[in-house]
């Protein structure tokens, strides 16, 4: 007979219970079906509330307030019996690359103008590689941890959240993308990972994998300079900030063909 205290073990103590591993049929098959999901479903809503901004608001204010309420939960569970509360709440503090749409969502949500703008182009340029690098690469949890457990679950769910919102807002047409908004968007995740990065000198944590790889990719970058840190740490700014800066000249290449090929409809519009 299942009990309580048997699926806490099974489940959240992991009792008993191995590593699934990166890359194993486990991790795959999890990621693969939880995306799957929140995708089709992202597809579907955009399409169905599409010029509807109340309703569009709407999915993103659920979706913010989700992602927020996941943080809670693992936050609150990693306090519970321990004997230093202040450094579990810390530790686990949301300061990573993919811990960014926990602020973002729900700020775009409720904000109007520019902001939300920008808001909107960030998650729109970085919500689908945190679902997909977060979830397929995330050697930090699948390494520790069992697919079907209470921080795979929780990681896979939050991860999954963030490329439910970036699909959505690229189907809605709610990003603008536009150029003068560039050094904001990138400034986000600039001023972020300097918070990051202040916190982990101040206090001896690994926020944005600033410190050593873990597990993720970041590690082949860390092994590449032979663990120098300033050089590490100028890396990890330069592939992050890099990303977004890349992403928009891709963007305007490809819009600029395509006005080409359909002049008419660039005309038009």
């Amino acid at each position: 007979m299942i009990t309580f205290t048997n699926f806490y073990e099974w489940f959240f103590q992991e009792k008993d219970r191995p590593a699934a591993g990166l890359f194993s049929f486990g991790h795959l098959f999890s990621v693969t079906l939880c995306l799957a999901i929140f995708l089709t479903g992202a597809y579907f809503l955009a399409k169905l509330f599409r010029g509807n901004e109340k309703k569009q608001n709407l999915v993103l204010l659920i979706s913010g307030i989700a992602i927020i309420v996941l943080e809670i939960i693992k936050i609150t569970y990693c306090c519970v019996g321990t004997n230093n509360l202040a450094d579990a709440i810390l530790g686990n503090w949301p300061l990573y690359f993919c811990d960014i749409p926990i602020y973002v969502v729900l700020v775009s949500a409720l904000s109007k103008g520019r902001v939300k703008d920008c808001c909107l182009d960030f998650l729109a340029i970085c919500g689908l590689l945190m679902g997909f690098m977060g979830n397929y690469f995330a050697g930090n949890i699948y390494g520790s941890h069992a697919a079907f457990s209470f921080f795979a679950l929780n990681s896979l769910l939050n991860h999954s959240l963030s490329a439910f919102v970036s699909l959505f807002i690229w189907v809605s047409k709610l990003n603008k993308m536009e150029k003068r908004n560039i050094p904001f968007v990138i400034g986000i995740l600039f001023t972020f990972m300097t918070i990051a990065l202040i916190l982990d000198y101040c206090f001896h944590k690994n926020f944005m994998f600033f410190f050593f790889g873990d597990g993720t990719p970041f590690t082949l970058f860390f092994d590449l300079v032979r663990g120098n840190l300033i050089l590490y740490q100028m890396i990890i700014y330069i592939l992050q900030c890099g990303y977004i800066g890349l992403f928009y000249v891709v963007y305007y290449a490809i819009i600029k063909q395509y006005k080409k090929k359909h002049p008419q409809e660039a005309v038009s519009n």
